[in-house]
């Protein structure tokens, strides 16, 4: 059946027992300093979830490095959002600082802006900081690797002939593990677990058109499923098979408007969520894989 934009789904087998756009709203796939939050964006992903659910630090010291909380929301307030302030950044400033739980007007005795941005600028983070956010309940596991060097004017029969060069501080997780604990999570229920086709006919008289928009009404994934669903099942299985799209990037990231401090993350995204909610910034979709050590 056409929606009134002419649009319809059509699947290859049966209707799938869920259909995660029955669940999805405006405030699920866009995002505004302006617009009302709704129950949906109040429930939406934390920001630290993309390391793993136990994020100890996260939880705990989030506030690092400033020494407390009050000073973070204030100073997150400060650098997020509009550059010109508005009568919705001052909403913003009384909702998500000074009625914060944990805002303690104490803490802002002999505040000053300066020296807590000094603060910022001058914090490297110790090796102990590091390990923290890379908890090993989620998964995350530390190593070095090793790398062949050349060197200037030394001419080697080989590259295992190279000295080596090890360089430690690799933090990774599973790729297996990681989608395992995206489908544990809330946001899971946006996820489409069954592929389909997307057709434009806007009336009887005119031939549909295929849409093609998202991962999962594509032919790649409509012949991964089908290649899935057609091997044989084990135990009498009556599960559904699904295909978990996995969409890697990666790309030295500044962390910061101010300083030089960067990381260099392999990120994960799942094609099973469309991709507006992927783009939506304050929606987290991203699983963080790996953090390479910059040489």
């Amino acid at each position: 059946m056409r929606d009134h934009f002419g649009l319809y789904c059509q699947y290859t087998h049966s209707l799938p027992s869920f259909n995660p756009d029955n669940v999805t709203s405006v405030a699920h796939l866009s995002d505004s300093a302006t617009f009302i939050q709704s129950p949906e964006s109040l429930l939406s992903r934390p920001w630290w979830s993309g390391f793993g659910s136990s994020v100890q630090s996260a939880q705990t010291n989030y506030f690092t490095p400033f020494l407390n909380a009050t000073t973070f929301r204030l100073m997150r307030w400060f650098y997020s959002g509009s550059i010109t302030k508005s009568l919705a950044e001052l909403d913003r400033l009384v909702n998500e600082v000074i009625l914060a739980e944990d805002f303690d007007q104490a803490h802002l005795q002999e505040f000053r802006a300066l020296k807590e941005n000094r603060r910022l600028d001058n914090y490297q983070g110790t090796a102990a900081d590091i390990r923290s956010s890379f908890s090993a309940s989620d998964g995350w596991k530390e190593t070095s690797v090793k790398i062949r060097i050349p060197a200037d004017g030394v001419e080697h029969v080989s590259e295992d002939a190279a000295p080596e060069f090890d360089i430690p501080g690799l933090f990774y997780r599973q790729p297996l593990e990681v989608i395992k604990a995206a489908f544990r999570e809330s946001t899971a229920e946006q996820f489409h677990l069954t592929p389909f086709e997307t057709f434009y006919q806007p009336s009887d008289d005119v031939t549909a058109e295929k849409i093609y928009g998202e991962v999962y009404n594509s032919s790649a994934m409509l012949q991964e499923h089908e290649k899935i669903r057609s091997q044989p099942r084990e135990g009498n299985c009556t599960l559904e098979t699904v295909v978990a799209v996995m969409m890697l990037w990666s790309d030295s990231t500044h962390l910061a408007s101010f300083g030089t401090a960067s990381l260099w993350p392999i990120y994960m995204f799942l094609g099973n969520q469309s991709k507006y909610a992927r783009a939506k910034s304050t929606s987290f979709a991203a699983h963080h894989l790996a953090y390479i050590p910059k040489v």
